[in-house]
């Protein structure tokens, strides 16, 4: 049934519903992986007698309310889109009062630093994390660099990638707010040379000059972060796609996983178990209050209402059972967007009495 509708829709929707029908199918599969986590209840479970479908006065988005979240933005991909977009926005808002209002450079720096198929993930984030900890901490960095360059504050965003050749691939993108003028030439061999003692220090080894420290500047950078800006790097740098069949990111492992890559199903739940409790965005103290921005955790971002919205309809319980069983939550968003409030409930009664496609039963196996 789902399959017809589909074929129905073909050449219809946008690159917004497109990905959202990507992001609930891999939050499927996620929730098949991490099946004693929250995320098995996201989007799934009412917490009222009907869910709502709501649509954007504005935009005519269409999105479901009275139903669970998880927040997660590291294993879930539907509350890491929807989250991630609104620290975008954040960030925007920081970025262009600092250069359009105050006159300033934004500057995006990237550490990265060695690792090999065989190291465990978790050992090198909190390898990882205690490099940052010297770096940040030592007058290199203290007293030198952040005078020199007027450093306002920066937004650090951890993100971490998988290769069959080198293995997990932590790192650490920052956004600097610094004057303008400065030369980066000379900024990064100072960066560089503070971060690798850092680095060395935390058991990492040594970063090499021409991987352990990039620099871009935000008037050159459009072409390294995408065409919506340096914010959107920061904020969303864990929801890119790998480059090419070399690296992967982590909800690329999902997709492989259910491709029957029962090994990228175990790569993920390592990848899970190590990011869990983990921010994955961070403002330095009293950036946020500079730019007059107000603290929120990523839940209270999550179900924020901030457009103004109409209810297109209401879906009983047993009627959202039958959609669950058909998995098409997103379809029922995207008939909501293109066609009419008969046709969507007609779509939901075909549902009722069609039995679901048989799908493969995910099996997960455990890394050794």
């Amino acid at each position: 049934m789902v399959g017809t509708f589909k074929d129905s829709i073909d050449g219809l929707t946008d690159v917004s519903q497109d990905n959202r029908i990507a992001n609930f199918r891999l939050r499927d599969i996620a929730g098949s992986i991490m099946n004693d986590q929250r995320i098995c209840k996201c989007g799934k479970v009412p917490t009222a007698s009907k869910v709502k479908v709501n649509r954007h006065i504005n935009s005519s988005k269409a999105h479901y309310s009275g139903l669970q979240t998880c927040g997660s933005v590291w294993v879930c991909p539907v509350c890491a889109s929807k989250t991630s977009e609104k620290r975008r926005l954040e960030i925007s808002n920081a970025t262009t009062q600092w250069v359009d209002l105050m006159g300033g450079e934004m500057l995006l720096v990237t550490f990265t630093f060695p690792h090999s198929k065989g190291d465990s993930l978790e050992e090198l984030l909190t390898k990882q994390s205690l490099a940052f900890k010297y770096f940040k901490g030592r007058s290199a960095y203290s007293k030198h660099i952040r005078s020199e360059y007027e450093i306002k504050g920066t937004i650090k965003s951890l993100e971490t990638t998988y290769s069959e050749a080198n293995g997990w691939h932590p790192h650490v993108h920052e956004l600097w707010f610094v004057k303008r003028g400065l030369s980066i030439a000379k900024l990064r061999k100072q960066v560089y040379e503070a971060w690798r003692a850092a680095c060395i220090d935390a058991d990492l080894g040594a970063p090499s000059l021409a991987n352990g420290i990039d620099i871009k500047s935000g008037d050159f950078a459009a072409n390294y972060v995408a065409k919506w800006g340096l914010d959107y790097e920061i904020a969303k740098a864990h929801i890119k796609k790998g480059k090419g069949k070399i690296s992967k990111t982590p909800f690329q492992l999902l997709d492989e996983y259910d491709q029957g890559d029962s090994r990228a199903g175990a790569l993920f739940r390592e990848y899970a178990e190590a990011f869990k409790g983990k921010r994955q965005l961070f403002w330095s103290r009293g950036l946020k209050d500079f730019f007059g921005i107000e603290q929120k955790s990523d839940q209270e971002l999550l179900d924020e209402q901030v457009e103004e919205v109409v209810e297109v309809l209401t879906i009983g319980y047993k009627d959202w059972m039958h959609i669950l069983k058909h998995k098409a939550q997103a379809y029922i968003l995207t008939l909501a967007e293109l066609r009419s409030k008969h046709e969507v409930y007609r779509f939901i009664n075909e549902l009722k009495n069609t039995e679901p496609a048989h799908s493969r039963r995910h099996l997960y196996v455990h890394a050794a």
